[in-house]
C-alpha cells in the first residue's frame, strides 16, 4: 500500500521520499520508479537474529536512536510538509515531529498501536477486550518468550503518552478505528478512515492471460495470504475436503511457521507470488475465499477479488464485515466454522447466475475503492493538516 500511495501522489505532481527499515542487505538509498527509497538501520538492527523472518525486520515500540539520527538528517534535508507514517517506526519520528513546518499523519492499517503481537486477538481466542499490561504482557509471551514480550509491551506502554502529538490519525476500516479508539482522545467521537484502494488493473484481471502457478484451464477456488492457521487455512482446508465435486484449490501466500509441511492432491500452493500475478489469477478463478478467524484490520485480498468481479466467501470478522456486503458482494460465514464455509462455497458452485449477480456487484462496489477516490482523499487531508483544520467526527471515504 505504501509503494502503491507513492506512485499515485507522485503521478499527481507530489515530491515523496520514502523511509523504511533496510534487510540483510544494509542500508542504502534506491529508486523505485521515480520515488526514492531511503532504507535505514538503527541500533534494532543487533536484534536481526531474533526476528521470526530476518529479511524482514521491525522497528522496536521505543524510538531507536539510530534512526531518529538518520530520519532527523532526512527531515533537515528535504524539509517535508508532512510525513505520513506507518506501524512502530512512528515511534522514532515522535522525538522529531511534528513541527511548525513538518506536520505527522499516521495511518492505522493494524492493531500495532494497542496490541504487540498485532493481532487483537487474546490468546489464540476471540477478540481481545482491550489493552492492559499484564494481560498483555502474558498474551505476548505465547508468541515471542517472556523477554520480549516485556519489552515490545513496555514500549508500548512508555509511548502511549507521546501518541498524543500526532496531528492525524486514519484508519483503514471501521473494524480497526473501533479497536483503536483510544489512539484519538476522548475529545473526538471517531477516527477518519480511508481504505486501502485498488489498482486499475484488478478491474481487468480477466481480460488476460492466466499466471503460470493457476490451473491452465478449468476452474478454481482460490485464497491468498499468509499461510497460517490465523488466515483460517486448516478451516479451509477441512471445508474443501468434504465438497461435491472436488475443484482445485490454489493457494498463494507466504509460509509462516504454522504453516502445514504437505498439502492433499488438488492443492496447488505457490508462496511469494508476484502481486500482479495473484491480481490476473482473481481473475479467472470461480470463487474467492476468504476464511480469517482473526479480526482482519481490512481484508485487501476480499477487495480485489471484488474488483476481479469474483464473488467472495468470507468470515464474517474484523474489516471483513464491513466490505463484503452478506448476500450481495458474497456470502459471509462465521470466522472457524469450517461446515459453514464448505456450505458458501458448494451454493456458490452449483449457482452460475448467483456467481455472476455477485461478480458484478462486487466490482461495482469495488470503484468506490479506486485510487482516485482514495488518494483523492489523502490529498485533502494532508491539506487540512498543513491548514490546521480539525477532522470532523464521523467523516469516511467509502
Amino acid at each position: 500500500m505504501v509503494q502503491m500511495l507513492s506512485h499515485e501522489l507522485v503521478r499527481r505532481s507530489h515530491e515523496v521520499e520514502v523511509v523504511s527499515l533496510a534487510g540483510p542487505r544494509g542500508p542504502r538509498t534506491e529508486f523505485d520508479g521515480a520515488v526514492r527509497v531511503h532504507r535505514v538501520a538503527g541500533w534494532s538492527r543487533v536484534l536481526g537474529p531474533l526476528y521470526v523472518n530476518p529479511k524482514k525486520p521491525f522497528h522496536p515500540t521505543l524510538p531507536d536512536p539510530g534512526i531518529v539520527r538518520v530520519v532527523g538528517r532526512l527531515l533537515r534535508e528535504f524539509r517535508p510538509q508532512i510525513v505520513h507514517a506507518h506501524s512502530w517506526m512512528l515511534y522514532s519520528l515522535l522525538p522529531l515531529l511534528p513541527t511548525q513546518d513538518t506536520r505527522l499523519v499516521v495511518w492505522v492499517h493494524d492493531h500495532g498501536f494497542i496490541c504487540p503481537k498485532n493481532t487483537f486477538v487474546y490468546r489464540g481466542g476471540g477478540m481481545c477486550t482491550g489493552p492492559k499490561y499484564t494481560k498483555c504482557v502474558g498474551c505476548a509471551r505465547e508468541q515471542y518468550g517472556l523477554p520480549r514480550s516485556v519489552a515490545l509491551t513496555s514500549g508500548l506502554a512508555v509511548m502511549k503518552l507521546w501518541r498524543s502529538r500526532v496531528d492525524r490519525y486514519v484508519a483503514n476500516s471501521q473494524a480497526t478505528a473501533r479497536a483503536s479508539a483510544e489512539l484519538i482522545g476522548s475529545e473526538r467521537e471517531s477516527m477518519e478512515i480511508i481504505p486501502p484502494f485498488v489498482p486499475d488493473e484488478a478491474f481487468h484481471a480477466d481480460q488476460g492471460g492466466r499466471p503460470t502457478f493457476v490451473p491452465a484451464e478449468g476452474d478454481y477456488l482460490m485464497f491468498a495470504g499468509a499461510l497460517g492457521s490465523h488466515k483460517g487455512l486448516d478451516i479451509l482446508l477441512e471445508a474443501w475436503a468434504g465438497l461435491e465435486p472436488k475443484i482445485p484449490l490454489v493457494l498463494a501466500g507466504i509460509r509462516r511457521p504454522d504453516t502445514p509441511r504437505s498439502f492433499p492432491v488438488g492443492v496447488i500452493v505457490s508462496e511469494e507470488v508476484p502481486h500482479e500475478d495473484v491480481l490476473r489469477a482473481w481473475g479467472h478463478c470461480l470463487v474467492a475465499v476468504v476464511p480469517s478467524v482473526w479480526p482482519e484490520p481490512f481484508g485487501m485480498v476480499a477487495l480485489e477479488a471484488m474488483a476481479a468481479g469474483r464473488p467472495v466467501v468470507a468470515s464474517a470478522v474484523g474489516g471483513l464485515a464491513d466490505l463484503v456486503v452478506d448476500g450481495a458482494t458474497g456470502i459471509l460465514v462465521p470466522p472457524g466454522d469450517a461446515a459453514a464455509l464448505r456450505s458458501a462455497i458448494q451454493q456458490l458452485l452449483g449457482d452460475p447466475l448467483l456467481r455472476a449477480r455477485m461478480g458484478a456487484e462486487g466490482r461495482r462496489r469495488a470503484a468506490a475503492y479506486s485510487a482516485d477516490v482514495v488518494v483523492a482523499a489523502w490529498e485533502r487531508v494532508f491539506r487540512e493538516v498543513i491548514r490546521g483544520w480539525t477532522h470532523v467526527p464521523g467523516e469516511t471515504v467509502v
